[in-house]
Order: C-alpha cells, then structure tokens, then sequence
C-alpha cells in the first residue's frame, strides 16, 4: 500500500543532496595570524606590566627618600637643640670649668653631642641599684632607638676671628687694615692676586682689596688710604664708587656704606672673587660684636695673623720652623692644669721668645690697650654646624648663635 506523500516533501526531498560537500579549506594567507595576534597581545602586557613595576618602585625610592630627608633634618635639629644644651651650660659653669679643662667645653662638641653618644648614656644596662621598670606602655618604649644618626661636625668660636664689621680705628691708625693684610700678605698667595684687580701687581691688588673691605661697610664716600701699611696716605680722598663702575657681568651697584650682613657679602666687593673667598672667607667673621679677638680659642692660622700684624720686617725663609717651635710650645703650656694653660699677655710674650721670633712691641702693647685682641674669655658668639643622617639621605644645618644668657639669638640659620 502507497502513502500519501504531500508535495512539500516529494519537492524538498529531491533538492536534498544524497551527501554534503565537502568544507571549503582555509585560504594559505590567513594561517597564524591567531597565533600572531597573541605574541602581540602577551608583548604589549608584558611592556605595560614593565613600565607599572618601574613607577611604582620609582614612587616608592621618592617616597623612601621623602621619609629620610625628613627623618635627616629632624636628627640634625636635634644635634642643635642639644648643642645649644650644651652651650648654655657652659656659660654658667665657665668660671668654674676653666681651672679643670685645657680647653673650651664647646670644643668637645664633636664628642660629647652624637647619637652614638647618646645612646651609649641612656641604653646602659640596668644595676643591682636600679628600680625596677614600672609596667608602663611609655616606660617600656625604647628611648634612641632610632633609625639613622647625628652629629655635631664643627663648633667655632667666632671671636677667634678677623671682624670685619669691627671698630679698629680709623686713618693710619686702622688697625683693621693691619689685621686684613696680615690674612693674605703670605707671598704664596701671589699668584691668586696677580689675577685679582686691573693690575698684574700682587701687593698692589692687595692694598685696593682691603680699601675696598673698609670702603663697603664705612659711612663715607671717598677711599680709605692703607697708610698704616704704606706710611702714604696720598693713595686715599677719592671718591670710592670709582673702582664700582667697571664690575663683572655688567653689574651695576655701589658701596653700601653700611656693615656687612654676613661674611657672604664680602663677594659684593670689587676684585674679590670665589677663590678669595674659598681661601680666606673662614678667617672673618661679622657677628663678634665688636670684642676683639680672643687669644684663648684662637686656632693656628689665627695666631700666624696675629705673628704677621706685630712681626718685624717682611716674612722670612726660616719663619715656618720658628712658628711650628711656638706651636709646639702653646700645646705643652694648654695641657697643664688647673688653668696654668690658659693664654695671658705674659705668657704669649715667653713664647715668642723661646721660639726666636722678633716683635713689635709698641704694636702689640696697642693692640692690647684697645681690646684688638683679648686674653680673657669672651667667647659669646658661636658658629655651629650639625649633621643628621638616616641611608643615602643627609642634611646640614649650620647656624651662628649668640648667647645672651636668655634664650639666645640666632643670627644666621642656612639648612643644605
């Protein structure tokens, strides 16, 4: 018996295929390129993920740095607190501290100011004798145990130096002028002033500088003579803004006719340049207040001033041994005790005669009349440099206090 077949399906069932062809295969120019396209995507990953590592430990380094810097400076403030700690109380037991130290308390500075120092005092171990501990958060915590140091690198006397804001007298009695000279009037500095000035001559450069010193900070207009060098004083009287009109890098100012604010501002003057100051600028200072210069915490270059400002004549070939003989002297008479060491018009006399120097006498007796120089302790005024550390980072702060037996004034504060 025959179904029925409708005529959808007779007509469907014949433009069926009895089998299905066969899958076109892949054209050859498109093989790999999924593989391709995955080497590029892992690469450019691999670069983002790369540059994401090298920022993030960048940021990191910056921030670490940040910390330590910061962590720096505040150990560096804390060698200064601590200085001036120390500085204050020196001041009150000084009388007392003289007949037992041969020397400053502020010079054992370097020693007794450091985190070293400090730890070794309050991380002692603990003695029969020692109270036991309170059970306190606060108490339990560990006191300098700190990460990084500090230190006081250098402590300075500043009225051991040349103050050139002082009151030295004036004309050919201005014994500043004698005391400048006496810095830099060493013949092997001649070839520095050779190049100083518009003359290749050294001494005569010289002489201008030191004019022109005086010629900044005094209150007229006309050049000083050096005629308590020269005995002439025809080389003075004309007016000072004359050496200002040719200045370097078409600068162009005029004598401030008032006192120096630093040491810095010596650079302000005509013919002195970085070199000078590179030598000589450690030798001045602008903050001793006019007291002279103390002979007890004068340092070796300061007394070789002192030796030129009253020698007689011109230096001499032996005049180094003869200074080293001093020396050597001045250091056995500062280890004697109970103050038998300090420095007096008699015994710096006893010791430029034993080691063979001549001297003027009438210019060192005027030096002493008028407090140029001084043998008793005046030391008030003092140039402090403090260190801290923490790794790679540092920090300096270098301040010049002044001690007024209240809480100090601070006359310069410079942080590097």
């Amino acid at each position: 018996m025959r179904l029925y077949v409708p005529m959808k399906e007779r007509v469907r069932s014949r433009k069926a295929p009895l089998h299905p062809a066969p899958a076109q295969a892949p054209q050859p120019h498109s093989r790999g390129v999924a593989l391709i396209m995955v080497l590029v995507i892992t690469t450019v990953l691999s670069a983002l993920a790369a540059d994401l590592k090298n920022e993030t430990q960048v940021n990191l380094r910056a921030a670490t740095n940040a910390r330590d810097e910061l962590q720096a400076y505040f150990h560096a403030k804390s060698a200064l607190e601590l200085e001036l700690f120390v500085l204050r109380f020196q001041s009150l037991v000084k009388a007392q501290l003289a007949n037992f130290l041969p020397m400053p308390l502020f010079e054992l500075s370097g020693f007794l100011v450091s985190s070293d120092t400090m730890k070794g005092i309050v991380d002692r171990n603990p003695t029969p004798t020692d109270e036991k501990k309170k059970e306190s958060f606060a108490l339990n915590q560990p006191y300098g145990d700190f990460e990084g140091s500090f230190w006081i690198e250098e402590v300075v006397d500043e009225n051991r130096k040349v103050n050139i804001n002082g009151n030295f007298g004036i004309g050919c009695e201005n014994y500043l002028h004698l005391l400048l000279a006496a810095v830099f009037d060493d013949p092997k500095y001649d070839k520095l002033f050779e190049n100083i000035g518009d003359s290749r001559d050294p001494i005569r450069n010289r002489l201008e500088i030191i004019a022109g010193i005086t010629d900044w900070a005094d209150g007229n207009t006309t050049i000083d003579p050096v005629c308590i060098i020269t005995r002439d004083q025809s080389t003075g009287g004309s007016d000072e803004t004359s050496s200002y009109s040719q200045l370097p890098y078409n600068a162009n100012y005029k004598p401030k006719n008032g006192q120096f604010n630093s040491v810095a501002e010596l650079r302000l003057v005509p013919g002195i340049n970085d070199a000078f100051m590179r030598i000589f600028s450690k030798y001045f200072t602008a903050w001793s207040d006019n007291a002279g210069i103390s002979m007890r915490t004068a340092d070796q270059f300061m007394y070789r001033i002192l030796m030129r400002a009253i020698a007689v004549g011109p230096p001499q070939p032996g005049d180094e041994e003869k200074f080293l003989k001093f020396w050597e002297e001045k250091s056995l008479m500062s280890a004697l005790p109970m103050g038998a060491g300090q420095m007096s018009p008699q015994a710096f006399r006893q010791l430029l005669t034993t080691a063979a120097i001549p001297f003027n006498e009438a210019r060192l007796k005027e030096l002493e009349t008028k407090n140029f120089i001084r043998y008793d302790d005046i030391s008030a005024t003092y140039r402090i440099t403090a260190i801290g550390r923490v790794n790679d980072a540092s920090s300096k702060i270098t301040v010049v206090w002044h001690d007024n037996r209240a809480q100090g004034d601070l006359y310069y504060w410079r942080e590097e």
